[in-house]
């Protein structure tokens, strides 16, 4: 008996009756779900899809899928010059170091994170430099640098990146603030605003974003010795209603010290020093501007290695109900998973682990006007 004939190199062609996907279901359902970095990839396909995924259209389309998504990245600047990430929502015990490629400033820091961008500030080829980077795309901007309190939002209604820079003067006894905006659209500062306040700025040194549009930092009064959280409208271009710092912290006259402010989870944290009880205590804002919202998220007592507090990074796993919170111990270097049900912790194993703010970061499209390619080798521009 003949053998049987070799099975065929390829498939059969499809029958004219097997289902395919239209094409306008793959562009506005699957395609914007994809990664940044796997879209960049299919951009070499063909003209087609090069023109698609750089369209405003689907970029901004994109943008949306990732904000709403669970899908958050943990960068991670560290003293030897290399970025580390990691997946923040499989709770890994260890981060990952970036290609070569994406090599770091020197003395570099993040000062802020918006839609997929980083505000970045710090010595490039011996200069100091601020810096919009998509980590994604890994293309950058140059910006006219300053060494002010500084803040990064978008303001949606025209369209533009801004950045934020505040700075308070003091002339003999007499004191001024000074607050800056550089529009990524024109490419200039301006001054906003000239103002003679009665307290000063105090920390953080980067603007706690909210919604994208709103920056927070703490102001203090050294006549009242009170502090309040102001609030700046990267859209209205103006300072707002103040936000109302944690009752209990306000209202207390026990040791109970601030050290730290900033943004988890999209919410505002606050956290505190309490040597009543000798604990660390982090509590958020659930709803914004509300005084009585503020719930007390952790609180961890204070072990003879920590120095001087902790920062929640992100928050894993809410909707579980066994919420994970990324810390931050900014001076002593460590960083370490907390679980808020039974207070057992996990070392996050991250080499030369600098005291250099972590940030979280979305993947996007989102281009820069006159970008350029961000490599190992940046040379930065010829000052004018």
């Amino acid at each position: 008996m003949a053998a049987p004939p070799p099975p065929p190199l390829l498939p059969p062609p499809p029958s004219s009756t097997a289902s395919v996907l239209p094409i306008d279901f793959i562009v506005a359902e699957i395609l914007p779900k994809l990664p940044a970095k796997s879209l960049l990839r299919f951009k070499c396909v063909c003209k087609s899809f090069n023109t698609l995924i750089s369209s405003p259209e689907f970029v901004r389309l994109h943008l949306r899928h990732s904000l709403s998504s669970d899908n958050r990245l943990v960068v991670i600047p560290v003293i030897d010059r290399t970025v580390y990430t990691f997946d923040l929502d499989s709770l890994s015990s260890s981060a990952t170091a970036a290609s070569a490629t994406f090599s770091w400033p020197e003395h570099a820091s993040i000062n802020g994170s918006c839609n997929g961008l980083l505000l970045i500030t710090g010595f490039f080829g011996g200069l100091h430099r601020l810096v919009l980077l998509n980590p994604s795309t890994r293309t950058y901007v140059d910006v006219p640098s300053t060494t002010n309190y500084l803040g990064f939002g978008f303001d949606h209604r025209n369209d533009d990146y801004k950045i934020v820079a505040v700075t308070d003067y003091r002339i003999n006894v007499s004191k001024s603030r000074v607050t800056k905006i550089y529009s990524l659209n024109s490419k200039s500062w301006k001054i906003v605003e000239i103002t003679f306040p009665p307290d000063a700025i105090q920390y953080p040194r980067s603007g706690a974003l909210i919604d994208n549009h709103l920056l927070h930092w703490i102001f203090w009064n050294p006549s009242t010795g009170k502090r309040i959280i102001g609030c700046f409208d990267v859209c209205l271009e103006n300072w707002g209603a103040d936000v109302p710092l944690p009752g209990h912290y306000c209202n207390s006259s026990r040791k109970i010290y601030l050290l730290d402010f900033g943004v988890v989870d999209g919410r505002l944290f606050c956290s505190f020093e309490n040597q009543v009880d000798w604990s660390y205590d982090v509590w958020v804002m659930e709803e914004y501007g509300v005084q009585e919202s503020w719930t007390k998220l952790l609180s961890v007592a204070i072990p003879d290695d920590v120095i001087r507090g902790i920062v929640p990074v992100a928050i894993s796993g809410r909707e579980v109900g066994s919420s994970q919170v990324l810390i931050q111990q900014r001076r002593n270097s460590k960083m370490f998973w907390y679980n808020t049900v039974n207070g057992v912790t996990s070392k996050v194993n991250v080499p030369y682990l600098s005291d250099y703010r972590a940030y979280i970061c979305k993947g996007s499209l989102v281009s820069l006007p006159g970008a350029k390619l961000f490599g190992a080798m940046y040379e930065p521009p010829v000052e004018e």
